[in-house]
């Protein structure tokens, strides 16, 4: 039997919904800047494997010059330390230990400014001008995007150490950044997650662009 009285609508959590909406857009924002970086390091391996395989006059390499072979290892060799360390401080802040996370992250940000400094070091260093040859002109491009990268990668790792800094006093009576349940702990752990799999990504560049200039060239 019908009474006349309508049922109301459930109730809508505003705060939670737009939180929510922020930890979506911090995993989105930062699996989509994995496509755009590949973009920008797939148009340098294009040019590279198109200028190598057109070799116009002989001049992809005419006397198999290439850059520094130990810097451009130490270029590759620093960001995968930093990914193992950065690994090991995720499992630590996710088991309560923020401080241990602060130190890890900030091995981090020092391995990913060398590896920028020893690739703008190899410019220094080059055994051709810019336009000696295809090669030369592909590793050139390359070098100076890949330390632009490093550079953004370790400010990304170093604001989310100085953020855990700053709010270490105040998550730590609900057991630290890394197992709180508030909010702003949430969107810290959220963006720490896609700084991760940027990184995996980032080392994996790193290995194979190491391969294609030192290697294959």
């Amino acid at each position: 039997m019908a009474t006349g009285v309508q049922a109301q609508p459930p109730a809508i959590d505003e705060e939670q919904y737009y939180h929510d909406a922020q930890l979506g857009a911090l995993w989105t924002a930062s699996r989509t800047l994995i496509p755009v970086a590949a973009a920008f390091y797939g148009g340098i391996y294009f040019s590279f494997f198109y200028l190598q395989s057109l070799n116009s006059n002989g001049l992809w390499d005419p006397h198999g010059l290439t850059a520094s072979k130990i810097l451009g290892f130490l270029v590759m060799l620093l960001p995968l330390a930093g990914l193992l360390v950065q690994l090991f401080a995720n499992r630590r802040l996710r088991r309560g230990f923020t401080m241990d996370f602060i130190v890890a992250g900030l091995a981090n940000v020092l391995l990913l400014l060398l590896a920028m400094g020893f690739q703008i070091w190899s410019l220094t260093r080059l055994p051709f001008p810019p336009g000696y040859s295809g090669y030369a002109g592909v590793y050139i491009a390359f070098a100076v995007m890949n330390a632009l990268a490093l550079f953004l990668a370790a400010y990304w790792i170093f604001v989310l150490v100085m953020r855990a800094i700053r709010s270490y006093q105040f998550f730590r009576v609900d057991g630290g950044v890394g197992v709180s349940s508030h909010r702003l702990a949430e969107n810290f752990r959220a963006n720490l997650d896609g700084f991760g799999a940027f990184s995996i990504f980032f080392v994996l560049v790193q290995i194979f662009s190491w391969y294609v200039y030192f290697i294959l060239h």
